[in-house]
Parts: structure tokens; C-alpha cells; sequence
């Protein structure tokens, strides 16, 4: 095998190295082409690196070298100007963008359809190749009147809103369309590393021994950093500082997420294979997966450091609610259970860390709190905060899923240890494991009605798995408790949720924040009321509804 691939680029014929793993890898890493987006490679199932070979939408992370030899290969920065122009204007009008993660290879399948069926092109049938692009933002169907317009119409010239809440494309749309603004694993500087985690095997498991010599053997490896390298503070948090930022040797792994050591080599490839060369000694436990059975026995403790396997209690009480229940003619006891949600946001996290002059940091972060991300940095080092620097990088998605740290602590502690700019992206597998989730809550609730259907009484006891660390798990199931009710007035009301410590993937920030596990077992509790008392179903909520001036839930007074 040769070691060198050659091909045709955007018109330019260019030799890259054989042994990438795959063409986005070549395009972006060695030709500096990143319009492509990696959102999931070698997967292939998010689309977001679509390119065209030899005219055809391709998602290039399944593409290898072998198959790209000898081939045209167009990316979106190759496309004509007044094409990239048409097509980003119409993305912008429509609306059809919000992260813009995702759109740079929605165009490029755009084009191949457009190249193929020009104005005979159906949205039914654009919707159908559309399928292979994955999007958490838009719903999809703007992105279809994109397409539409682009085949049968003219495309207006987007214009932002000339005032507040008026209409108006979005800033920087055509530069996100284009894939031309920068997310974290865009960014490239001179004498740039990279690095990558090496995570637990084990989801609950004491840590023996952790030898590196095989990774630090390969290569291309410049150094590999466990928890004995931290020279501060070795637990971070939002709220509680108890997530630890490497499981060091002595140490017991509490989820499938807990980070063991980062490589950092010359290349993204040779870091994380060098990463999965550590050898790691474990003696395995067995995992504790049951919210209730862990709540209802500290003598077993899920999580490494902690103290009860409660994480937190939120409970409150208005009225008298067994006798308001027992006198109700129509009465409702049933269990709602909720499942745990990934966010599914399309850029997997990233962190540049580059060492300044005076001695600090700057720290490229796609998080969700980039204050609370420095304060964490400079603990972990123990420097004094003013020397350290966040910025934050538009992401491609978050919804709460970027609120705690993930890489960047790693990240910067390389780059700081080694006095050298560290850029680590996560693998779609680690940020699945490592970053929070929807939390999972079972609710049991007690419901109750007079004949009118006015609800006379609530009782609801929820547990919520919240996983092995805070996060923000006490917040959502204090929210979760204060939504127990939904938008109703009940007088007669008893509240207690609580946040359990397991094994499972940790849970925290995602859309709702609680009360959507909340609102779900609420509504259904009332259609059974309504079924029971032969009420219309929105008639029941109609009387039940808050107005202004109204107490509800745990005491708050509705205002205008």
C-alpha cells in the first residue's frame, strides 16, 4: 500500500496520507478543508460530512482512501460563488438553520439533488434523500423549503430584522450555511496537539493500576496524563464539586463516562489509538442501576467520595390532602415512569487550550458556562483565575447537555503541564457516555376531583435518577416538584422528590429542566379524572387552569 492517496480536491489534484482513517479525516486534518463537519465518524448516520465523489453525495467519514483514489472530490468550499450565494441565501430566508451544524452537508446533498433533477425536483422526493442528514434544530421542514425554493423559485437576498422581534434572517446565517464560522474542532494553530480521553471499561470498578508505557511507546505520543499529574483541585461541579476529572489509581470508576487519562500526540488518530493502548487493572463491581433500591440503602454506596446514595430531597406540603383525596367522589392513583433522553446535539464537544505569554490560558469552550468553566480550570491547576481565559465558540447544539464540563478540565491541564496548544474532540461514543442526560423520574401521584371536575387534592412522590454526580440533578427535581401540579390549581397538595445517586449515565440540564417529566404525569392523571367524572377533557383543564392573582403549586402567586 502506498503511503500516499492521490485525488482531485475542489480542481486541484493533492496527495494526502494513506493512513487516515478515512476522507473527512484527510479533508480536514491534512487539507484544511473543514466545511465538512465530523459529527459522528466512522458512523455515518449524521450526514453532516456529506461531500460529493464524482458528482454524488457521499458521507465522506464511510468513504475510505481506497475508494477516494484517483477520484473528483468537491466540498462545499469548492462550490462556484454565486452557487454557494444561492444556496446559502436560501437556507438563511427560510429559516432553515439554527446551530448550523449540520447544514454545510444538507447543501452539498442539495446540490447533488439539484445537479440531478433541477426544477422537476418534488420536496416529497427531496424529503426522502434528505432522510440521510440528521438535524436537532430546525424540524426539518424549513430545510425542506429551502430545497424547494432553490428548485422552482427565486431566492431572495435575506436581510436582518431592522428591529427588535421583527422578522429578519439570522445573524451570521450565510457564514453558518457555508460551514464558514468555526466551531472548536475547526480551529488550528501552529505547534497544535491533539489529545484524546481514554475512558473506564467499567461502569463501577475499583482501579488497580493504570500503565501508560504502551501508549507512550507509539509514535507520534508526546505525553499521557492520569489523575497523579493534577497539581490542584481533582473534583469540579456546577453545584458540588464531585465529579472527578480522572479516576486516578486507588480510585473507583462510579459510570461508564469516568475518564482514566488523556493522550496527547501529533495527530487526533495516533492520540486515541495510543489511548486505547493504556493498560488499566480493574476489580469489578457490580453496578448499582436501581434509583430506589439505592436510595433505600446507604450501607452501599453508588459513587466514589460520596457520602448517601440521596443526592437530594425536595418536598412541600399546602392544605390537607388525605382528607381532601378521601372526600373526593372521583379519585386517580397511578404510576408514570419517564425514560432517560440523550440530547443528540450534532457537534460532539471540543476544547482548545493554548498557553499564553504570561503564564495562563486561553481556553476555546463550547460549553454552556464558560465562567463557571474558568473557575473549574484554575481550581484543577491551582492558578489564580485571572490568568485563565474562556471564550466561547458558537456550538452545534447543546440544550443543556453542555452545561457541565467534559473535556475542557483535560484539555487544559495538557496544555498547560506540556506549554503547548491541546485541542481535544470527543468521539461520538465518549460524548454519549460522558455528558448528562434527560433525567428518568418515576412518579406515583394521587389525583383527585370534585363532580365539577375541580381538582380537590395531589400527592405526588417522585425519585429521578440522577446517576453517580450532581450535576444539576437537585435543580431538576426541585423544579420537577414545583410543576407537580402543571398549570392547575390544586388547594389540597403533599410533594416529595428526590434525586438518586447510581451507576447509570449521569442526568442534568436538558429542555424542561423537570417539568416535563412533571407535566407529563400531571396531564395524564387528569384524562383519567375526566374519563371517570364524564367531563370533556378540555373542559377539565379549563377549570382547573391558573388565572392571575391565584395561588398554585408549591405557594407561588400567578401574576399578570
Amino acid at each position: 500500500m502506498s503511503d500516499t492517496t492521490r485525488l482531485t480536491v475542489n480542481g486541484q489534484q493533492v496527495e494526502v496520507a494513506s493512513d487516515h482513517p478515512h476522507l473527512l479525516a484527510a479533508l480536514r486534518e491534512e487539507l484544511g478543508l473543514t466545511a465538512a463537519k465530523d459529527g459522528c465518524a466512522p458512523s455515518g448516520q449524521c450526514g453532516a460530512c456529506t461531500v460529493l465523489v464524482n458528482g454524488k453525495a457521499r458521507v465522506s467519514c464511510q468513504t475510505t482512501l481506497d475508494k477516494a483514489a484517483g477520484s473528483e472530490v468537491v466540498t462545499l468550499e469548492g462550490f462556484a460563488a454565486t452557487e454557494r450565494e444561492r444556496l446559502a441565501n436560501a437556507f438563511s430566508s427560510t429559516g432553515a438553520l439554527q446551530c448550523g451544524f449540520c447544514t454545510p452537508g444538507i447543501l452539498v446533498r442539495t446540490k447533488a439533488l439539484l445537479d440531478q433533477k433541477g426544477s422537476a425536483l418534488e420536496r416529497q422526493s427531496a424529503a426522502a434523500r434528505m432522510g440521510a442528514h440528521l438535524c436537532r434544530c430546525t424540524g426539518y421542514n424549513s430545510i425542506l423549503d429551502a430545497v424547494e425554493m432553490l428548485a422552482t423559485g427565486e431566492v431572495p437576498t435575506p436581510k436582518l430584522s431592522g428591529s427588535i422581534g421583527g422578522d429578519g434572517a439570522k445573524y451570521e446565517a450565510t457564514e453558518l450555511a457555508l460551514g464558514d464560522r468555526g466551531y472548536v474542532d475547526d480551529m488550528a494553530v501552529p505547534g497544535m496537539l491533539h489529545g484524546a480521553l481514554r475512558l473506564t471499561d467499567h461502569s463501577r470498578a475499583d482501579v488497580l493500576s493504570i500503565d501508560t508505557a504502551p501508549a507512550l511507546a507509539v509514535p507520534g505520543v508526546e505525553a499521557v496524563y492520569t489523575g497523579a499529574d493534577v497539581p490542584g483541585e481533582t473534583f469540579v461541579g456546577i453545584i458540588y464539586t464531585d465529579w472527578p476529572i480522572f479516576i486516578p489509581v486507588g480510585g473507583r470508576t462510579s459510570y461508564y463516562g469516568d475518564v482514566l487519562a488523556i493522550v496527547v500526540a501529533d495527530s487526533p488518530t495516533t492520540a486515541r489509538n495510543a489511548a486505547n493502548l493504556i493498560e488499566i487493572e480493574y476489580a469489578t463491581l457490580d453496578p448499582i442501576v436501581d434509583p430506589a433500591a439505592a436510595v433505600a440503602n446507604d450501607d452501599d454506596l453508588a459513587v466514589w467520595k460520596s457520602t448517601s446514595n440521596t443526592l437530594s430531597v425536595s418536598a412541600y406540603v399546602r392544605g390537607d390532602f388525605e382528607t381532601a383525596f378521601a372526600a373526593s367522589p372521583y379519585r386517580v392513583s397511578e404510576r408514570f415512569i419517564t425514560q432517560r433522553v440523550e440530547h443528540a446535539f450534532l457537534e460532539p464537544e471540543s476544547t482548545l487550550a493554548i498557553p499564553t505569554d504570561a503564564g495562563g490560558l486561553m481556553v476555546y469552550s463550547g460549553g454552556q458556562g464558560i465562567w463557571d468553566d474558568r473557575n473549574q480550570i484554575a481550581s484543577i491547576l491551582n492558578v489564580d483565575p485571572a490568568t485563565i481565559t474562556v471564550e466561547l465558540v458558537s456550538n452545534g447544539g447543546a440544550f443543556g447537555g453542555k452545561e457541565d464540563m467534559s473535556n475542557q478540565g483535560q484539555t487544559a491541564l495538557a496544555a498547560h503541564l506540556l506549554g503547548r496548544p491541546v485541542k481535544c474532540t470527543l468521539t461520538r461514543e465518549q460524548s454519549l457516555r460522558m455528558h448528562a442526560k434527560r433525567h428518568p423520574i418515576t412518579i406515583d401521584l394521587d389525583v383527585s376531583c370534585d363532580e365539577d371536575g375541580k381538582l380537590t387534592a395531589l400527592r405526588a412522590r417522585m425519585i429521578g435518577d440522577s446517576g453517580p454526580y450532581a450535576s444539576v440533578g437537585m435543580k431538576v427535581l426541585e423544579r420537577a416538584a414545583g410543576h407537580a401540579s402543571g398549570p392547575y390549581v390544586v388547594d389540597n397538595i403533599d410533594v416529595r422528590a428526590v434525586a438518586a445517586r447510581t451507576n447509570n449515565p449521569v442526568c442534568g440540564a436538558f429542555r424542561g429542566f423537570g417539568a416535563n417529566q412533571a407535566q407529563f404525569a400531571m396531564e395524564g392523571a387528569l384524562d383519567q379524572l375526566a374519563e371517570l367524572a364524564d367531563i370533556d377533557r378540555l373542559v377539565m383543564r379549563r377549570r382547573n387552569a391558573i388565572s392571575p392573582g391565584v395561588i398554585w403549586g408549591p405557594g407561588q402567586r400567578m401574576d399578570d
